[in-house]
């Protein structure tokens, strides 16, 4: 029996060694695996700070012309302010009144022709005279209507549109005025 123990014994021996042979194999392995692993991921993370810095950087000179284009605009808004006053703005009412009054005065004027060219044709109608007078006559009396009535329709939303700039009376004595937008004529 002794030699079946010593066999034994010498097989514990042996697997114990191959055990522990295996065991520091795979130790090594994954000693040798983590510092390769912790080379790459060293690299990563070196790459990721770059990556970062980078945003950074950006975000630096982005907020930098940010400010700048503040400081500009807002010089540009005190630079008009400075160029149009409420002087201007009651020249600028003075002349859009003279425009509205020449307006009326050549409506009234555009009127009267009509009323008069309608009474001359009327007075030719009554006379039965069918001629080529009388048909240009209807022709520009025509031609008179539609000019009228195109002239007035487009006025009446500018008139309005100026009306509502002017009551709601945004400004004041030595304060800068700030105009409606300008609209383009035909």
């Amino acid at each position: 029996m002794a030699s079946d123990e010593d066999m034994t014994a010498t097989l514990n021996r042996l697997a114990g060694g191959v055990v522990n042979a295996i065991l520091g194999a795979l130790i090594l392995w994954v000693g040798q695996t983590t510092f390769r692993h912790a080379g790459i991921l060293a690299g990563v993370d070196e790459k990721l700070n770059n990556v970062q810095q980078q945003f950074e950087a950006v975000d630096k000179r982005q907020e930098s012309l940010k400010k700048w284009l503040e400081n500009v605009v807002s010089d540009m808004k005190d630079a008009n302010r400075a160029q149009f006053t409420a002087k201007d703005g009651d020249k600028l009412v003075a002349q859009v009144r003279q425009a509205e009054q020449f307006t009326a005065d050549l409506e009234r004027r555009f009127a009267e022709r009509i009323a008069g060219l309608e009474l001359k044709l009327a007075t030719l109608d009554a006379q039965h005279q069918d001629s080529q007078q009388v048909t240009a006559l209807k022709l520009e009396l025509a031609q008179l209507r539609s000019d009228l009535a195109r002239a007035t329709t487009v006025p009446e939303a500018q008139y309005q549109q100026v009306q509502q700039y002017q009551a709601n009376d945004r400004f004041a004595r030595g304060t800068p005025v700030f105009l409606p937008p300008v609209e383009s004529r035909r």
